[in-house]
């Protein structure tokens, strides 16, 4: 074991293994747990968001990512069609990564990262996150080992847990303990805390039992003869189904929803391919599996004295616009830098409260926006009609492809759920006068309020404002005769990581409509001003807690 663990962390899918590369490159102790010997290799999440890609790039691991998923000149569109071999409803068209990176300063108005969202399987994500965090010295890997009991003390938590595979039970203790350990989480039941909301319910479509079923399909780009997607639907009144292409080249998942006391099946599987292809072709099923979709569960708190949860132990969501994993690492950057700052010393009591206060309105709106696209599988105006040929059949299919694009608009053009998080209730942010942003899901506008994530912006060709942030604290001094010399000051007599970054340039300064803008490690704003405060030492204490 890692000589004076400081955290343990239960579970090692992508929150608790951003967790831990948080804690790891920081040189925090720690060590994850995770009943999975090896990275899983049954397709889950399908898209990475902007986002989480602009946390990867500040990790390091953007670039690797990127190469994961489809090829870069594969068209990452969402198609609705009748039947994949028939009819096309309607197409949400996305530039591929080889049009974008072509532009050393892409810049979409509506989409303002240096990051596009990337179109990549979260089982590849999570080999890259194993392999990040097995080289940090100070995190320990325990992968197929099983946490059968947590506790905690005043002092500090511990576990017990044993190898999958047989063997002695041992006993881990640290000061602090994250349980990131999936729906049915041993942290949370230990910590008596419950979902809540609304549970899985009956629709046509993401709605109660689905059967996912992992396929090898090379055929099926001859059988199709439309454009390339990356997520293809199938809508017609034999079947719904939702197929995502995985590597570009035969790999895909498909989604179709099992009928009430229908138990999922490889024959089931063979149908609904057929169905929703509307052809026969040859095809490999690698696997299924049977999950449940309907979800919009938050837990009621996400921390007792020494311990926390995040990803699904803290959230359960219905799976429209991908938002359930791209959420869990958006609390793992939020959590894992915090644990790092009191366990190193320079953050302050008040600082981990402040991520159940951040992080739990962020879920309740999160959730609530996915439940609410999957809400419009209720309303589908679906017709017989739009199998049929002639204009009747036209018409039929015009008016649905209309519907389609409008729900496609909804889910998958929604930018402010991505880059508008705004932490209103935090106790650790400068909080401003006057009204909260708005906090639209279809549209961002970006600004540098407190408690917002810092915008982006080009300082430089291919190189964003955010890659000249430190790891820790930033501070932006915006004007040449803006003094930073109380900051640095404070800082270093707190011993907190600072870095001063100077940006020359008035496009910046206009953004971020202020001087000096102090920046955290997750990239969200502490304070702005056009100078220094009168009393820096205490900005800085409440920025870190104390």
């Amino acid at each position: 074991m890692v000589k004076g663990a400081k955290v343990l962390i239960v579970g090692g899918g992508p929150a608790g293994l951003v967790i831990a590369i948080e804690l790891g490159r920081r040189g925090v102790p720690c060590v994850v747990f995770d009943i999975g010997k090896e990275p899983p290799t049954f397709p889950k999440a399908n898209s990475t968001t902007s986002r989480t890609m602009e946390h990867f790039r500040r990790l390091g691991l953007s670039k690797e990512i990127r190469t994961l998923g489809l090829p870069a000149d594969h068209a990452p569109d969402i198609s609705y069609h009748t039947h994949y071999a028939d009819y096309e409803l309607a197409r949400r068209r996305w530039p591929t990564w080889n049009e974008i990176a072509a532009q050393p300063r892409p810049a979409d108005p509506r989409w303002p990262t240096p990051e596009p969202m990337h179109r990549g399987q979260q089982i590849r994500v999570e080999a890259v996150l194993r392999r990040t965090a097995a080289s940090y010295p100070a995190i320990e890997l325990r992968f197929g080992w099983k946490v059968e009991s947590v506790a905690e003390t005043e002092d500090g938590v511990s576990c017990v847990a044993r190898p999958v595979e047989g063997g002695e039970s041992e006993t881990f203790s640290a000061g602090y303990l994250v349980g990131s350990d999936a729906a049915r989480s041993v942290v949370r039941q230990f910590m008596g805390v419950e979902y809540e909301g609304v549970g899985s319910e009956d629709r046509e479509f993401l709605g109660g039992k689905m059967l996912a079923t992992w396929l090898y399909m090379p055929k099926f780009y001859d059988v199709v003869r439309c454009d390339l997607s990356w997520q293809y639907w199938a809508m017609n009144p034999q079947r719904f189904g939702a197929l995502i292409a995985i590597d570009g080249k035969g790999e895909f998942v498909l989604h179709t929803q099992l009928p009430k006391g229908v138990e999922g099946s490889l024959d089931f599987a063979r149908a609904a391919v057929e169905i929703t292809v509307g052809r026969k072709f040859e095809y490999e099923i690698r696997g299924i599996a049977e999950w449940m979709a309907g979800f919009m569960l938050v837990a009621q708190k996400y921390a007792s004295k020494r311990m926390f949860l995040a990803g699904d132990a803290a959230h359960l969501f219905t799976p429209a616009a991908g938002l359930g994993y791209n959420t869990s690492v958006d609390d793992a950057s939020n959590l894992g830098w915090k644990l790092a700052a009191v366990c190193q010393g320079w953050g302050g009591p008040k600082l981990l409260e402040s991520y159940e206060l951040e992080r739990k309105p962020i879920a309740h709106r999160n959730t609530g926006f996915a439940r609410g696209i999957a809400d419009y599988f209720k309303t589908i105006p679906m017709t017989p009609l739009i199998e049929q040929a002639g204009p009747e059949g036209d018409e039929a299919r015009r008016k649905f492809g209309v519907w389609l694009d409008e729900v496609g608009e909804k889910e998958f053009n929604a930018p402010g759920i991505h880059f508008g998080v705004y932490y209103a209730e935090s106790n650790i942010v400068a909080h401003e006068p006057g009204p909260r942003p708005p906090d639209d899901p279809h549209w961002y506008v970006p600004h540098a309020q407190p408690g917002a994530r810092a915008p982006h912006a080009w300082v430089a060709d291919y190189e964003a404002l955010f890659d000249r942030f430190g790891p820790d604290f930033t501070l932006l001094k915006l004007d040449r005769t803006a003094d930073s010399s109380a900051f640095e000051a404070s800082a270093k007599a707190r011993g907190l990581p600072l870095k001063v970054v100077s940006v020359a340039d008035e496009a910046v300064r206009k953004l971020y409509a202020a001087n000096l803008v102090l920046i955290r490690p997750d990239q969200h704003i502490a304070w702005r001003g056009d100078s220094a405060p009168t009393d820096t030492a205490a900005l800085l204490a409440k920025a870190t807690g104390f």
